[in-house]
């Protein structure tokens, strides 16, 4: 596998457009005010000049951007990583759009905003890698692979109604002064090229941007040169909630991935099942551990025979479970077909007048 630096940057072809999502959209008023309700002439304010244009109302670009910019209009919630999916009923994204300049002045950079359904907090990751572009490069180009790396500064705020920040990210031949900004749906960036290793230019470059799109981010207008000296610190990046187990050797990846990490339960050994999750309360012990089965049913009557119980969908599969009030504990199972001839089942118990700790268990 090939690492790639790119000596050039942002080719384009062009095809039919993708639409906004299905679901209806409701615009919040802080949000709507700004953009106009219309993300494309909005982010066309933005002080730069050479756009890769869109042509007619059906057309749209496409680069090898993703190549250029691993980490353009990609965020995470707490779960992972946001994907468009408009044949989805849980589509989380309405409208992303993205506007790609080759500037005379500022060379290749972007500019992009997104809008979701509903309001969640979303994360940057420290890490992005994209596969090559085999339009732009062959065949063996999804061999190749295209990295950037996100670094954090001082500049960082998470007030009630929004948050922002200012980064460094960096490619294998350049460097970006981003600047992220969410306010409840709307999610903004902007990547600005480190020019002459003048800072201080390219944060002016990206506060008039703030100011040509009516953002009025004050963290971005406050901010000093010092204070966009990259940190060690990680601390507003996403990191991973789950706890993996069952690992496949085959593809050195775990089969279940419990939503743990963040919590107060810790994995003990010679307990209870294949792996148990623990932690200790005033009120009694607070417990889940698992253990795989075996079964002579195919998942279709596996599924057949727990019908009756209450389930839910877990990447794609059935999870079935019941609960009880045993002795001032709420205890229960849960069981999902695992594979051929073998199914999980994930036992769990604690207090109940602990709703904390319920809401742990309930949240794996």
């Amino acid at each position: 596998m090939k690492v790639k630096g790119l000596g050039k940057l942002l080719f384009l072809f062009l095809l039919a457009g993708c639409e906004a999502g299905t679901r209806d959209f409701e615009w919040p008023a802080d949000i709507a005010q700004p953009t106009g309700k219309d993300l494309d002439k909005w982010l066309r304010r933005a002080p730069f000049s050479n756009e890769l244009l869109q042509e007619g109302e059906e057309k749209t670009v496409v680069t090898n951007a993703r190549q250029v910019f691993p980490f353009m209009g990609r965020y995470l919630n707490v779960v992972g990583e946001l994907e468009y999916s408009p044949q989805d009923s849980d589509n989380p994204i309405y409208r992303q759009e993205s506007v790609l300049y080759k500037d005379p002045d500022w060379g290749d950079l972007f500019i992009n905003a997104t809008l979701l359904y509903d309001e969640q907090e979303v994360f940057l990751n420290q890490y992005y890698s994209e596969s090559g572009n085999v339009v732009f490069d062959g065949a063996t180009a999804a061999m190749d692979s295209y990295g950037a790396t996100l670094t954090e500064t001082e500049v960082f705020v998470r007030t009630n109604d929004y948050k922002t920040g200012i980064y460094w990210t960096g490619t294998p031949d350049r460097r970006y002064l981003l600047g992220f900004y969410q306010n409840d749906q709307l999610i903004f960036e902007a990547a600005i090229p480190l020019r002459a290793s003048d800072t201080a230019a390219t944060l002016a470059k990206l506060n008039e941007v703030n100011g040509k799109l009516g953002l009025g981010v004050t963290e971005w207008h406050q901010a000093t040169v010092p204070q966009l000296k990259p940190t060690v610190s990680r601390e507003t990046f996403w990191y991973d909630p789950f706890v993996g187990i069952y690992m496949e050797p085959r593809y050195l990846l775990h089969r279940v991935r419990l939503k743990l990490r963040d919590t107060p339960f810790q994995p003990q050994e010679d307990t209870e099942g294949d792996h148990y999750f623990g932690y200790d309360t005033p009120g009694g012990k607070v417990e889940l551990f698992t253990l795989l089965k075996d079964t002579d049913l195919d998942e279709e009557a596996f599924d057949a025979a727990h019908r009756d119980l209450p389930a839910y969908e877990a990447n794609g599969r059935h999870v079935y479970h019941e609960e009880q009030k045993v002795d001032a504990r709420e205890k229960g199972v849960a069981k999902m077909y695992f594979k051929p001839g073998q199914y999980l089942e994930i036992t769990f118990g604690y207090p109940l007048d602990d709703p904390e700790a319920g809401a742990y268990v309930q949240g794996y």
